[in-house]
Parts: structure tokens; C-alpha cells; sequence
């Protein structure tokens, strides 16, 4: 859990190896790219091999060091071509630093995003303080447990396929590329903490980077670009507007820096749900910061090769796409709904009038804006079932199918076969190859088995009318982004079908038990839009220079931006006990006294430091990561409170979950009735410290 200086080290440089060696596969693959590209498509494409070459050889060698030596052979042969062909590695970084240097204003705002990240990073990620507790913020206090059990037991346990270690013998059924890679750096002895830290960096480059790359590739307007991702990662909504003396408000000011989850971008009582895609998103989601660092990407490349032309690129945007199911699977879908879009749009330019399409983007705000209205409305007087709007979704996906089937016969009775398969069919059969085996071996099992997919109406909204819902969750941005889609033009189009395609879909079928995880889906569609919306509004600007058109945009910016801006600054305060002393004693101990295969009966706690910070398996976890995972834990859970208030009559329990050691803390005692003095006659205490008190089974 601590590890080493040289630990540290060597994680750091087996990081970095398979970083470069991406790197240089894109400097191969993308020679028209600019570096930066070439940067960030490299660096995604370093992470994505370190992922996966890793887990295909701990399919032979198990989750060990040979296995990880096998996967560093594997990408040995890109420096070697990359010494005996010359990459030009000093021009490349010449031209790299012109680049920068041209577009110093973007460079110095992501620069201080990326110190603020750092900054969130070094005081969310398992800080020890000096009384030796562990402390964490406000949006890492869940999930992050959850992640840290994944990297330990993943590196500890070294068996693969991984299983729960919150739930033994099952196997492990959350996407979970995103913690092997850092379970790859603590494996070679590197601290729990820096194994954590390092590859986020380095995803965090590639999420906004990816997201720079898009825009510039759409509009070819630096200004455009900039003022998107100012829209995406600044996202927050008119939420501030509560503690500023709303009528309806009891919240002040000061709230926002002292209370938990009280933030302009997080507040349920007032139905803001439109969390803040840095502080709420990446930042305690793993899934989704690794998921986007790829999709962000491939996307940009999909692209380039749909709208630029650029053919092999098909096969660059495959790759990424196909990886991605294991990494986080909303992204997976993200990536698939973008593509159908695009292909749809693809095919009706091939076969269709351009000269409408002028109109369609009006046309398709208010057809799609009245029947979400409709069906709010007819949901609160019939009370509409979930299979109604599950029925419904699939419904407006077969129309969509039946129409591209239709445009396909149509492209082919023009002639198009061969540039269809040549592209498209490409671009399928490759993600199809990749992903395929991922989505059956695990993603189908886990939807079928724990009822992921049904029907539901507008994901996160609370009772809200459907329009103002989305205007005081998404505030100023929705004026450009509205004004967009009516204006229409060839670039907005494209970015807006495949966001209207998202944003139908994830508004009437869920994906997963959590139904405001669907969110995850709507901040892609949400970055199609930003894109589109800064269109039209760095074109106003150019057309309002003075005086008054400078303060219309400096008012925009800022409504757009607060309510973010203040989250950020809650977050970097926020400081909650996450582990306290004596439970990191524990820890301590159990990592250095007891085998990596031992169970231990502990309470359901999320923030349980056995299953987090030592890799060990507990009976039983938190329902608040298991039930959404679609795992039925009322069975165990009973027995684990048998096992605790009965415990000589659970002899045959203890066998049956293979339990080496109990857990006795303030948690348990406050869970269930436990008989201390019998604990102390059946099991022999090993460990004690404050509250807490370890216990070998006989």
C-alpha cells in the first residue's frame, strides 16, 4: 500500500514505456497530423495498449510480472522501427512547440485546468494526514473505494479473469480496464496512491485533449475549438441562482464551501442534476475519465475519416472503438450511436437533396421537443408504464434502421457499394473483431442476468416541466446551442444528429439500475452540442466588437462558467475522513500479516479498508456498489448478520465463505449485536487498536 521510492520508479517508467511506444505508433500512423495530435492520439493509444496487452497475457501467465514483461516485448518492435526508419524526433518537438507557442492563449488555460486537477487529485486520492487517518473530498468519498478495492485485488490476487473481492467467487462484471492499469504500476511496487494518480494524469490530457481535437477538426477555427471546451468542462447550469437569495432557497452563500453535495451543479432538492463533467464525472468516475480519454478520440478520427475522407483512419477509429466495452461500456454505446448517426447522414448525403437540409434542424428541435413534452404530459395524468417507454425508444430506433436499410439499397443502386464497404464495412468488421468477445464474455451476461436494460422517461429530472428542466440544469449554453440547431449548415449537422440520436435514447431507455447514469451518454451529446453552439457564437462575436457585443459575451461566459467555478472550489477544499487511524493500522497489519487469498467477515461498509487499500476479499460488500452491478446481495447479507449475532451457530457459514479472519469495529457494533466475550472465546485476537479488533478463525 505505501511502496517504494524505487517502486515508484519502476511503475513510472513501465507507464511511460507503453505511453511512448504509443506515441510513436501515432508519429507512424497520423504523419499529416500537427504533434499535438499526434500527442494526444499517441498518448490514448499508449494507455489502450498498456490496458489490454497487459490482461491478454494474464490470460496465460495470470495478473504477475511475467505477464506484464510479455506485454513490454509485445511493443518492442515500435522502437526499434522507430530507430531504424528516423522519426525526426527533434522536429517533431520544434514543431510541437511552435504549435504551442501559436496557440499560447488555449495552452495557458488548460494548463492552470491541469494544475487545478493535480490540486483535486493530491487532496482527493488517499492523503494520509499526520495523526496517519486517511482523508478524501466530497465527490471521491464513494466511489473511489470502490476502484481502490479493484486495483488491489486485481494486482494481489493475480487470478484472472479478476472476481469480486466484495463478493467472492463472482466474477467481476464492471468494466474493468480502467483499474488494471493502475493495478499494472502497483504491481512492480509502486504506492497505492501514485498507482492511482499517474495514469489519471495522463487520461485527463487525453479527455480534453481529444475534446480540443474534435472541435478544431470541425470548424478549423481555434477560437471555436476554445470557447466548446470552455462550454464542456465548465458546465454548470443556473444553480448558483439558489444561493443567492432565491425566493424559494434557504441555502446561503456560504453553503456551497460547507456543505455535502450543497453545490450549484449538484443539488438534488432543487432537481440541479447537472453535475460538473471535472468535478462529478471525471474526477471520482474512473470508468467514464478512461472511457472518454479513448472515445474523445475515436470519435475525432471517425471524423476525419467519415467528413475528411481520410480512408485508413477508418481502421484507427475501429481500434479505439473496439477496445473500449471493457474500459467503460456507456462510452462503448456513446461511440456506436455516434457512428449509426453519422452513417445515416453519410448515406442520405450520398442519395439525398442537399438543399433542405437547411430547414431539418428546426424541424427536429420542435418535432423532438413536443413529443418529450407530450410524453411528460401524458405520463403524469396515465402514468405511463417503463415498458411504454422502453417500447417507445426501440421503436424510434427501428425507424431509424428500417430508413438506413432503405438508404443503403439506395447508395447501392447508385453505385456506392464498394466506397461503402470499403469505409463503413471496414470500420464495422474491425470494431466487431475487438468487441465482440468483450460484449459476450462479459457485458450480455451482466445485462441479461441483472435487468440493466428497461424503459424510463427523462433520467435525472424529479418533476420538473421537461423544457425547464434542461434550462436551469444547462443555463446559458442552451441559447447558442439552441440557436445552432435551428440555423443548420452542413458542420452543425453532423454534430448534431448524432446528439439528438444520444439524447432521444438515453432519455426513454436506461442502461444500467442507477438511472442517472445515463448522464454519462448525455455529456457525449452535450460536447457534439458545445461544438455546434460555438459556432454561432463566436460568429456573433465577430459581427459585435464593440463595446456592447464585448459585454454580452463577457455576461455569457460567465453565467455559463459560475456555477462550475464554484463547484471546482468546493471540491478543492472539501475534506472528509475517508479511513480513520486505527482502521489504517489495521490495514497495515492485515497487508503484512495475513496471506493475499484470506477472507474476512466485515460489515457492508463502502469505505471498508480491507477490501480498498489491501486487496483482500470480504463476505460480503456495500449494496451501493453491488446493486448496481445488477448482484443480489439479500442472501449474503442475512448470512453475514448471522454469522455476527450467531456466530456458534454458524459454523457451517464460516466454511461455506471460507473465512479466515472476523472484523470487530465501531462499524460492526453499530451494525449488528455482537457477543464480545464470546468472540474472544471462540477466535483468537490478533489485532487491536483503539475501537477495533481483528480476530483469527480456529
Amino acid at each position: 500500500m505505501a511502496g517504494t521510492f524505487f517502486g515508484n520508479i519502476l511503475g513510472t517508467l513501465y507507464f511511460l514505456y507503453f505511453q511512448l511506444a504509443g506515441i510513436l505508433l501515432a508519429v507512424f500512423a497520423l504523419p499529416k497530423e500537427k504533434p499535438a495530435a499526434k500527442l494526444i492520439a499517441g498518448s490514448a493509444l499508449g494507455s489502450l495498449l498498456m490496458q489490454w496487452l497487459c490482461v491478454l497475457a494474464a490470460f496465460v501467465f495470470d495478473f504477475t510480472a511475467v505477464a506484464h514483461m510479455a506485454a513490454a516485448a509485445v511493443v518492442l518492435p515500435v522502437f526499434v522501427a522507430a530507430v531504424y526508419y528516423g522519426l525526426q524526433i527533434k522536429e517533431q518537438m520544434k514543431n510541437f512547440a511552435v504549435q504551442i507557442k501559436n496557440s499560447k492563449g488555449f495552452a495557458a488555460l488548460f494548463l492552470t485546468v491541469f494544475v487545478l486537477w493535480c490540486v483535486l487529485l493530491n487532496g482527493h486520492i488517499i492523503p494520509v494526514a499526520a495523526d496517519g487517518a486517511v482523508h478524501t473530498g466530497q465527490c471521491t468519498y464513494g466511489d473511489m473505494n470502490m476502484h481502490l478495492g479493484f486495483i488491489t485485488s486485481i494486482a494481489n490476487q493475480s487470478e484472472f479473469p479478476p472476481l469480486y473481492s466484495i463478493f467472492p467467487d463472482t466474477k467481476l462484471a464492471y468494466p474493468f480496464l480502467n483499474a488494471s492499469i493502475s493495478s499494472s504500476i502497483y504491481l512492480f511496487g509502486a504506492s497505492l496512491r501514485w498507482a492511482y494518480i499517474l495514469p489519471m494524469l495522463a487520461a485527463f490530457v487525453q479527455v480534453c485533449g481529444g475534446a480540443y481535437l474534435l472541435a478544431s477538426a470541425v470548424y478549423g477555427s481555434r477560437a471555436k475549438a476554445v470557447l466548446s471546451w470552455v462550454l464542456l468542462f465548465f458546465n454548470g447550469g443556473l444553480g448558483f441562482v439558489y444561493f443567492m437569495g432565491a425566493a424559494d432557497s434557504m441555502l446561503t452563500f456560504k453553503d456551497i464551501f460547507t456543505g455535502f453535495y450543497t453545490t450549484p451543479t449538484n443539488l438534488v432538492d432543487y432537481n440541479i442534476r447537472w453535475a460538473n463533467i471535472i468535478a462529478d464525472i471525471l474526477l471520482p468516475q474512473r470508468a467514464s475519465l478512461f472511457g472518454y480519454a479513448l472515445l474523445f478520440v475515436a470519435i475525432w478520427l471517425l471524423y476525419k475519416a467519415v467528413w475528411n475522407d481520410e480512408k485508413a483512419y477508418f481502421v484507427y477509429a475501429a481500434v479505439f472503438a473496439g477496445a473500449l466495452p471493457l474500459v467503460h461500456t456507456h462510452s462503448f454505446l456513446a461511440m456506436g450511436l455516434v457512428s449509426a448517426a453519422w452513417l445515416l447522414l453519410w448515406l442520405y448525403r450520398n442519395a439525398a437533396d442537399k438543399a433542405k437540409q437547411h430547414w431539418y434542424g428546426t424541424i427536429f428541435l420542435l418535432c423532438f421537443a413536443s413529443v418529450m413534452c407530450l410524453l411528460q404530459f401524458v405520463n403524469k395524468k396515465a402514468g405511463l408504464s417503463s415498458q411504454f417507454f422502453f417500447a417507445f425508444g426501440l421503436c424510434g430506433i427501428a425507424v431509424c434502421v428500417a430508413y438506413g436499410i432503405w438508404l443503403v439499397a439506395k447508395n447501392i443502386r447508385c453505385g456506392m457499394l464498394k466506397k461503402l464497404c470499403s469505409g463503413w464495412g471496414v470500420y464495422l468488421a474491425v470494431v466487431l473483431v475487438f468487441a465482440l468477445p468483450q460484449l459476450v464474455g462479459w457485458t450480455f451476461g451482466q445485462v441479461a442476468e441483472g435487468g440493466f436494460l428497461r424503459g424510463h422517461f427523462n433520467w435525472g429530472n424529479l418533476g420538473d416541466f421537461y423544457p425547464w428542466f434542461y434550462i436551469k440544469n444547462i443555463g446559458a449554453p442552451l441559447i447558442v446551442i439552441i440557436a445552432a440547431v435551428c440555423r443548420g449548415g452542413r458542420h452543425t449537422a453532423e454534430m448534431v444528429l448524432p446528439a439528438g440520436v444520444i439524447w432521444f435514447v438515453s432519455e426513454l431507455i436506461l442502461f444500467t439500475p442507477n438511472t442517472y447514469d445515463n448522464n454519462k451518454l448525455l455529456y457525449v451529446a452535450y460536447m457534439l452540442l458545445c461544438i455546434a453552439g460555438a459556432d454561432v457564437a463566436v460568429d456573433w462575436y465577430k459581427k459585435h466588437r464593440n463595446l456592447w457585443g464585448k459585454a454580452v459575451a463577457a455576461v455569457f461566459l460567465t453565467l455559463c462558467t459560475v456555477s462550475a467555478v464554484l463547484t471546482l472550489g468546493r471540491e478543492a477544499v472539501s475534506d472528509y475522513v475517508l479511513y480513520s487511524t486505527d482502521h489504517m493500522a489495521l490495514a497495515e497489519y492485515v497487508e503484512n500479516n495475513t496471506d493475499k487469498e484470506d477472507v474476512f467477515l466485515t460489515n457492508t461498509r463502502h469505505n471498508n479498508e480491507i477490501a480498498s487499500l489491501t486487496g483482500r476479499s470480504i463476505v460480503c460488500g456495500s449494496d451501493v456498489f453491488l446493486y448496481y452491478h445488477g448482484i443480489d446481495t439479500t442472501q449474503r447479507n442475512a448470512e453475514v448478520r448471522q454469522m455476527y449475532e450467531l456466530v456458534a451457530e454458524s459454523g457451517g457459514l464460516y466454511e461455506k465463505y471460507s473465512v479466515d479472519y472476523v472484523l470487530v469495529s465501531s462499524w460492526e457494533n453499530a451494525d449488528y449485536y455482537i457477543d464480545r466475550p464470546l468472540f474472544e472465546q471462540l477466535f483468537d485476537k490478533v489485532f487491536e487498536q483503539g475501537s477495533v479488533a481483528l480476530y483469527k478463525v480456529k
